[in-house]
């Protein structure tokens, strides 16, 4: 009989283990395939960009902007919250896919306002291309509310490599109409067309995945319930929003589409350098925050999430800093070589806008954070603050050019990075020196990094070779000395990426 105890405990410890295994590897998969998304993605929106602008030129490239950024504040007010919703669900399927449902209804209202207000528009005298593109936009909306929330309900059914093939999918439906239509000359309205492809084939593919219909029939107490997280939410997210949104419409009321062409060519640079980094670690903080605060003795839970949270963040900075380190640095190159002398004016804002979003990296951890330990309330009043600095400053540097309009964000920033470290200290108990220590063994690295890309810019600068090659170049030299200082300096660093990239295995305590 003991020996039978005995083999009997040896296969569950054995079933066990391989569940486990196995769950590892599904992580890892998961992750992979979210970052191969994001940079399919960046790579195939970039890719649009750089031919858009060279078509277009700055002004027509700057009204786009314009229209482009109003449709997503439209956007931002009809997404409300899915996802973080649908996220926070237990139970069976019905209610994630009743609120899909919800959501798809949500845009075709939302869209329908925005065609009439465009067509309202044009009564007014608006030009009538431009009320076409309002009209085009709308429908965008209503389709990317509807993939927004479908994307939800994939994460919630743990099919994380469904969503990302069905984006991949769709984001190469887009790159091939866009291509082709920019080269037909459809102008402005080629990228529209290339936005509504894109939604259109990741709906129709993420259906296919989820091999389920959107329900009717969503509970009151559960609608209701919706309703009072969403506002929480979405207050947050459309304070974000405006603030964006809001320096591209006061550039243009300035100083005209030309300026906003220029300005928005930075952003979107430094932006897809971010993004390739931001989502997927936002997406996986998401995720391991929720198991780090729910797998384990609830005695410790905090003790988890504030481990997990400095892991992520120091994983972040050290794979992200090194790459806006390198715009910094050869902001004139990249613009040269990407988008031609036309847009250097753009180069000097590349460095501004990313030494601001490198000061601004520990946001990334605002949302997932504050959410899972159920703090969302205090998001709107965060943001909301953030917001009256930044519209303060905007309106102040608006007058003396587009570059101090740059440096005025960077301000805010910086702003905002101590207003994150105070938030996670105050109120979800997260201190910001357990935050920030660890980064310490980052900073000689950092440094060593900088100054090779420094070297090396001056060593190339000679060679003769094109700005874009030249700006590869040492970009890739330079992170291979980065990653030597990493390897010397914090070892430890590169299992901090393993184990972000395969959650921890479920059961393993942290020690308060």
């Amino acid at each position: 009989m003991p020996g039978r105890f005995r083999n009997s405990a040896t296969a569950r410890d054995q079933a066990t283990s391989a569940s486990s295994h196995a769950s590892s590897h599904k992580a890892a998969g998961d992750a992979i395939l979210t970052i191969a998304e994001r940079i399919i993605l960046q790579v195939s929106q970039f890719a649009i960009f750089l031919l858009a602008a060279r078509i277009l030129g700055p002004a027509e490239f700057g009204l786009f902007s314009l229209v482009s950024a109003c449709a997503i504040l439209l956007l931002s007010v009809a997404e409300v919250a899915w996802v973080p919703f649908i996220m926070s669900r237990d139970g069976d399927e019905s209610v994630p896919l009743q609120v899909l449902f919800v959501a798809i209804l949500n845009g075709a209202v939302f869209g329908v306002l925005g065609a009439l207000l465009s067509l309202g528009a044009g009564l007014l005298g608006l030009g009538q291309d431009l009320v076409m593109l309002g009209v085009l936009f709308a429908l965008w909306v209503a389709l990317a509310n509807a993939s927004r929330a479908q994307r939800g309900v994939l994460m919630w059914m743990n099919r994380l490599k469904a969503g990302a093939l069905c984006e991949i999918g769709g984001e190469l439906a887009g790159l091939v109409v866009a291509i082709y239509a920019l080269q037909q000359g459809q102008g402005v309205f080629a990228l529209v067309y290339g936005r509504l492809s894109a939604q259109s084939v990741t709906l129709v593919l993420g259906l296919l995945a989820m091999r389920r219909l959107p329900r009717p029939g969503l509970p009151r107490e559960v609608l209701r319930e919706l309703w009072r997280f969403s506002v929480q939410f979405f207050a947050s997210r459309m304070l974000v929003q405006l603030r964006f949104q809001f320096i591209t419409l006061t550039i243009g009321a300035f100083l005209g589409p030309a300026a906003v062409g220029f300005y928005r060519a930075a952003e979107r640079l430094v932006g897809a350098v971010c993004e390739l980094i931001m989502v997927p670690a936002q997406m996986l903080a998401w995720a391991h925050l929720r198991q780090a605060r729910d797998q384990g003795d609830p005695a410790h839970q905090a003790a988890r999430v504030r481990e997990q949270a400095t892991r992520h963040l120091k994983v972040v900075m050290a794979l992200g800093a090194p790459l806006l380190l390198w715009l910094v640095i050869m902001n004139h190159a990249l613009i040269e070589g990407l988008l031609g002398p036309e847009w250097t004016p753009a180069a000097v804002l590349v460095a501004i806008l990313a030494a601001g979003r490198l000061i601004m990296m520990p946001g990334i951890l605002t949302e997932p954070l504050m959410t899972i330990l159920g703090r969302v309330s205090d998001l709107p009043r965060f943001m909301a603050s953030i917001l009256g600095v930044s519209v303060l400053l905007t309106l102040v540097t608006a007058p003396f050019g587009v570059i101090a309009i740059a440096w005025g964000q960077s301000a805010i920033c910086a702003m905002v990075m101590v207003a994150t470290f105070w938030l996670f200290d105050r109120r979800a108990g997260v201190p910001w020196r357990g935050l920030v220590g660890p980064l310490a063994t980052l900073i000689v690295p950092l440094i060593l990094g900088m100054l090779a890309l420094l070297l090396l810019d001056r060593l190339f600068a000679g060679t003769g070779l094109p700005a874009l090659v030249r700006a590869i170049a040492v970009g890739l030299t330079g992170g291979a000395g980065y990653l030597l200082a990493l390897a010397v300096f914090d070892q430890s660093i590169f299992q901090q990426v393993t184990i972000i990239l395969r959650r921890r295995r479920p059961g393993v305590e942290v020690s308060p």
